[in-house]
């Protein structure tokens, strides 16, 4: 898919032909101008280019995570844990949004909004550098969560509070399956621990 750029000049969509100024552009223009980014993005067109750019983010965070902890498994377990999560999490928003507030949106915008919002994890792997900057990642942290919503209320075409009850909702669906496979785990099976 040929490049997206709107009258603003930003960036809409990530593509592979323009591998690093694509990639640069759209970092830009999600992190500066996120409602003129998630207004403008394409939500069709296939799942490769945000999916590409999610990896390159994770890509990127996992091989600095590695790094500093010097753990290979880190990284993997890394790259996994998050493409699962972006799958699930846009199912979940999506569900949400079209149940409760009758969103007019699809899966694969919604899951462009989670891909593209993973422009935070660029800088995921800081709090393996030192302690202070999990008090950065944290603010990133939110600042991704923000442009979930930002994303939702686009796509789905709702409000920008139901857009933040949507994402709120999920967040805590997510903390649960936390907690519950966080129960599972520690308990023993065939005298394994998981």
């Amino acid at each position: 898919m040929a490049q997206e750029q709107g009258t603003t000049g930003g960036t809409y969509e990530f593509s592979i032909k323009d591998f690093i100024k694509s990639f640069l552009g759209v970092i830009k223009t999600v992190v500066t101008k996120p409602s003129d980014f998630f207004q403008n993005m394409p939500t069709t067109g296939g799942y490769a280019p945000p999916l590409i750019f999610l990896a390159v983010c994770l890509g990127v965070s996992g091989i600095l995570s590695a790094l500093f902890s010097w753990s290979l498994a880190a990284l993997f377990s890394y790259l996994i844990f998050y493409f699962i999560f972006s799958f699930i999490a846009a199912g979940v928003l999506n569900f949400i949004a079209q149940q409760f507030f009758e969103g007019k949106g699809a899966y694969e915008g919604i899951y462009r909004v989670v891909a593209y919002a993973g422009v935070v994890q660029l800088v995921g792997w800081l709090p393996f550098v030192h302690g202070i900057f999990f008090i950065v990642t944290f603010c990133v942290g939110i600042y991704g969560l923000y442009l979930q919503v930002v994303g939702v209320e686009k796509v789905h075409q709702i409000t920008a509070g139901q857009a933040v009850v949507t994402v709120l909702i999920t967040l805590a669906v997510f903390a649960i399956m936390s907690i519950l496979v966080s129960s599972v785990a520690s308990v023993p099976f065939l005298g394994f621990r998981l």
